[in-house]
């Protein structure tokens, strides 16, 4: 019966943290993939599946609060959720470094950017 119930603890953990996050406003520490390591907060909205991101204070050439990024959400075959602007964007195979898209970690609730 322990077995059963921790296979369903598990899988249960695992289904819950793939999940998109409920429609809302957050704040998430912002990332740059650069320099690995998060550099400011910033404004996340999220409405379903569309996703807009705002800049924190601390970047050059744009004020805090414009829009910095905004897209749809899709769960990459890295894992990782991914921003993408078209169908395009799904069939990356580079994540991460400057060429590839932004992704968002909703566990940790960082946005990472290049």
């Amino acid at each position: 019966m322990k077995i059963i119930f921790l296979f369903f603890f598990a899988l249960f953990a695992t289904v819950s943290f793939a999940q998109l996050p409920k429609s809302g406003t957050y704040i998430y520490d912002y990332c740059d993939e650069e320099y690995n390591k998060c550099i400011g907060k910033c404004k996340v909205v999220i409405k379903g599946s569309k996703i807009w991101v705002y800049a924190p204070a601390n970047l050059t050439g744009i004020k805090e609060g414009e829009l910095y990024e905004s897209g749809t959400l899709y769960k990459h075959t890295s894992g990782k959720w991914i921003i993408i602007h078209n169908k395009k964007d799904k069939l990356t195979k580079i994540l991460g470094g400057c060429e590839g898209p932004v992704w968002i970690n909703f566990k940790q609730k960082r946005f990472w950017t290049c």
